[in-house]
């Protein structure tokens, strides 16, 4: 194909040389012929020239035009009309070497960007295109250059993301397939707490396996949402009620400060209410018993309500506040299993509350606390 492209173009070339030359060429030849005779004319005052071609050309015509040009004058029209001639092929000559010089230049950063593109489907997104002018060319090596870094970016994620499932769903499953095989083996006699406990870690694991489902049909756009207009002010006072016995256990506070005449808003209620629950979730791991979490609403933006979750815990440092709803992200890499959760929670809360056209997004100080936000149309 570029091989064909380079043809066209150097035939291109070529044609619009001979176009142009032939037309010059032409122009000038009569315009030569017809002032060189008018020269003749004034010159010979009218009558026919020593040796001239045409006898009588005196008092004759040719062409309709009295002929005053001798065998001379003659000579040196046909030696300008084979100088056009010459030029012309000269033109044509340099056409063909433009034509192929100048398809060269164009197709050549075409080809590097064809063997790019076939680098980048075959699995190699770390391959760049070299950059060298600034024109309409350059902007597309430009372009496929951040789409290839976007590209290996997201490569890097997806297995950044199954080799954190694996990790995730491996610690249940050997809990699970320890124990089962020491109870069939006859190694130990199982207890009711260890009946109990190996039941937690498929709960856990069963809880693992829907929430990311949920997530991968949530970043697909694919999640179905069954939205209804809903009183955001008795939605957030029953979340609050269905945690206040776990906060009184870890000796925390809760309350809401909502704002008067607060909208209903138009959303999902089973969506909307797991974002509660992953947020509230999240804010009691991280505050120390004597500490309070407060969650807010108001109409801060026309047509949207802005939701507050605040807590008074650890806090999260300015490095890691850009990642904290990325996938399988925990900002302390030490905290255990079971209290840290497998780090989905932040990353689903942020793709539910856009798929309802919202936005979310946290301010936090390392050791002041932290508060998240997002928003959530009116109905």
């Amino acid at each position: 194909m570029l091989r064909k492209l380079s043809v066209k173009l150097s035939l291109l070339f070529v044609g619009i040389a001979l176009v142009s030359v032939g037309v010059i060429a032409m122009w000038v030849n009569n315009s030569v012929q017809n002032e060189f005779r008018c020269y003749c004319q004034e010159s010979y005052q009218g009558q026919a020239p020593p040796g001239s071609m045409y006898p009588g050309a005196g008092s004759g015509v040719q062409g309709g035009m009295p002929c005053y040009m001798g065998e001379a004058e003659q000579a040196f029209l046909d030696a300008v009309r084979n100088s056009l001639w010459l030029a012309a092929w000269v033109a044509v000559l340099v056409g063909v070497a433009l034509g192929f010089l100048f398809s060269w230049l164009i197709t050549g950063p075409m080809r590097q960007l064809t063997l790019a593109a076939r680098k980048v489907a075959a699995g190699d997104f770390s391959y760049r295109v070299s950059q060298k002018t600034d024109d309409e060319i350059g902007e597309v090596s430009d372009a496929f250059n951040t789409m290839a870094e976007q590209l290996e970016k997201k490569e890097k994620s997806r297995r950044q993301f199954l080799a954190d499932i694996a990790h995730e769903l491996r610690n249940p499953l050997s809990i699970v397939q320890g124990n089962l095989e020491a109870w069939l083996d006859g190694v130990i006699t199982p207890t009711p707490e260890q009946v109990a406990s190996v039941y937690d870690e498929t709960v856990l694991l069963s809880r693992l396996v829907t929430d990311l489902r949920d997530l991968s049909l949530a970043e697909a756009g694919q999640l179905k949402l069954s939205q209804s207009a809903t009183e955001l002010g008795e939605f957030i006072s029953a979340q609050i009620a269905s945690v206040q016995s776990r906060c009184y256990e870890n000796r925390i506070s809760i309350s809401a400060e909502l704002s008067e005449e607060l909208p209903a808003v138009f959303i999902d209620r089973d969506r909307i209410r797991q974002v509660m629950h992953n947020l509230i979730d999240n804010a009691l791991r991280y505050t120390r018993a004597g500490g309070a979490i407060k969650i807010g609403a108001g109409l801060k933006t026309p047509g949207l309500v802005t939701v507050s979750v605040s807590d008074s815990g650890s806090g999260i440092a300015t490095e890691d506040l850009p990642h904290v709803f990325d996938h399988f992200y925990k900002a302390d890499r030490s905290r255990r299993r079971g209290r840290g959760g497998a780090g989905i929670g932040l990353a689903m809360v942020k793709r539910l509350v856009e798929l309802h056209g919202g936005m979310v997004w946290v301010e936090s100080r390392k050791g002041k606390g932290s508060t998240f936000f997002f928003t959530l149309p009116v109905a």
